[in-house]
């Protein structure tokens, strides 16, 4: 009764196409470069997660000195921080999912082609069946010449059949995985979804959290008492910074390293940009007031390399509170170079730099000023002019 699976394939063949529109976007990474941005993001969660648990501590210790200007500013810029890396998983996550989505659907067309081509042999198959009409034993029986021939005949009746049966179950398992996989489709497209929906939130979030820091910076730009407040407390930090190089000195004095000295006027700067400020003690016309620069800042957009301006050895890299992201190098025995408000830090403690390298990205963190780069360059701990170490230097 081979031929049972003649129902099976009738039943088959009245079943509709499954249609599904293919999407225009085409993925170009392989399947296994997807997997491995899978797994990438999945480690991105977890390092978000324990951010997110070191970030709520900090905020709990920032909220017990809700009169520090600089802790307040802080608090938002690690906000800001928090949420542009919220935002950048789901956007990450949603296109590792499109990627995907696309080669479901590419699998799904290619195997809807071979499924209908299949369907095709299937039907023929059964009409010739349907004209010859059933062919029993006992009619191949009489038919036959003898019994070689009989022999032959049900052979090749067994033969056909089984061919049959298997053109009917490889159908039906052909059209089980495309229904799996519209099943599929439609999850990764839900997810979707989900992803583009909380990825708004996320920029909603982000969004806010900008304006806060614009209203926040508005405020003590405008009110003479908190920008007096501010001036103190960045006279502070400045404290702060000299007391970090004076445990550095220790570094550069045992330490070995080529000689800067030599190169003033031939250096590069860290980035292009405009120098906003002049060194030394400048006087603040809007609160009529005399402020000490240390140093320079660059304007400069978020996102560019920050490089060395010579060869060197990383001996600082971290937060310090008026400089944001900062990384110190020193260069021979006597000389440091500093770079503030960086908003990604490339380099490790102890590392060692050559000119040009990249020690991180410029940024905002710890800026009164919006997005530029602090620089500093000093000479056994104290503060020199850095605009003439340099070829050239565009001022505002």
């Amino acid at each position: 009764m081979k031929y049972k699976f003649l129902f099976l394939a009738a039943f088959i063949l009245g079943v509709s196409s499954l249609a599904f529109a293919t999407t225009v976007w085409s993925a170009k990474k392989s399947a296994k470069e997807i997997n491995s941005l899978l797994e990438d993001e999945k480690k991105e969660l977890k390092i978000l997660k324990k951010k997110i648990s070191r970030q709520e501590k900090l905020i709990s210790s920032v909220g017990k000195k809700e009169g520090k200007l600089l802790g307040k500013l802080k608090k938002i810029n690690n906000q800001i921080k928090l949420k542009e890396r919220e935002l950048k998983v789901y956007q990450w996550n949603f296109l590792i999912n499109k990627k995907k989505l696309a080669k479901l659907e590419k699998n799904r067309n290619e195997n809807k082609k071979e499924l209908k081509t299949q369907k095709i042999l299937l039907g023929k198959r059964l009409r010739q069946i349907y004209k010859e009409g059933s062919v029993s034993p006992l009619k191949v029986a009489f038919s036959s010449e003898n019994v070689s021939d009989l022999l032959q005949r049900l052979k090749y009746m067994e033969l056909i059949a089984e061919h049959d049966a298997n053109l009917m179950v490889d159908y039906k398992i052909r059209l089980d995985g495309l229904n799996a996989e519209k099943e599929s489709l439609l999850a990764v497209r839900a997810k979707l979804v989900r992803l583009e929906k909380d990825a708004l939130g996320k920029q909603g979030e982000f969004e806010k959290a900008r304006k806060d820091k614009k209203s926040f910076l508005k405020k003590v730009k405008k009110k003479k008492q908190l920008g007096i407040r501010t001036r103190k407390e960045l006279l502070k930090a400045s404290e702060n910074l000299n007391d970090l190089i004076g445990k550095l000195l220790t570094k550069l004095v045992s330490g070995t390293g080529l000689d800067i000295s030599d190169k003033k006027g031939r250096l590069s700067l860290p980035v292009k940009g405009k120098i906003l400020n002049k060194f030394g003690r400048q006087k603040d016309k809007q609160f009529a007031s005399f402020i000490v620069h240390n140093g320079i800042n660059i304007k400069v957009r978020t996102g560019v390399s920050v490089r060395s301006i010579f060869d060197g050895k990383v001996l600082y890299t971290g937060e310090l509170e008026g400089y944001g992201n900062l990384v110190i190098i020193g260069h021979g025995k006597d000389y440091h170079s500093l770079y503030g408000h960086l908003d990604r830090i490339n380099v490790k403690q102890n590392q060692v730099v050559q000119t040009g390298d990249i020690v991180g990205l410029s940024g905002d963190t710890g800026s009164l000023i919006g997005e530029t780069l602090y620089f500093e360059m000093r000479k056994n701990g104290k503060p020199v002019e850095p605009v003439r170490w340099f070829k050239t230097a565009r001022r505002k």
